[in-house]
């Protein structure tokens, strides 16, 4: 399980704590939906139209130690605080959103699966 965000909520995030400065504060940045990889990866195929990619299993995985180590743990987070003490308002309050987004921008003219 992960949480996420999107480069442009991140931006705004961090404009909000200098807008709001509260020495000390710790704020997780983050997106409203931790989700695994996997439902990730099958929502992203759906959109392009694809089959679910495989999954791998984590023992034979191949992959570095640094990435087994973060695919070892996982890192759900919540955001409470960036919204309420910050007055932020994700552009892409989920991964659903955003991969949408990436799509349309990729496509403009393709027509992309808004209500998966």
């Amino acid at each position: 399980m992960f949480s996420r965000i999107y480069v442009e909520d991140i931006a705004a995030t961090l404009l909000a704590s200098i807008r709001r400065p509260n020495p000390g504060a710790i704020y997780n940045v983050c997106d409203d939906d931790p989700a695994p990889p996997q439902d990730v990866l099958s929502y992203a195929a759906a959109l392009l139209g694809l089959p679910d990619p495989p999954e791998v299993d984590y023992e034979t995985a191949e992959m570095s130690p640094m990435a087994r180590s973060f695919y070892a743990d996982s890192k759900k987070v919540r955001n409470d605080r960036i919204k309420t003490e910050l007055g932020v308002k994700l552009a892409y309050p989920t991964y659903r959103d955003c991969l949408v987004a990436l799509l349309a921008a990729e496509r403009p003219h393709a027509d992309t699966a808004q209500d998966m």
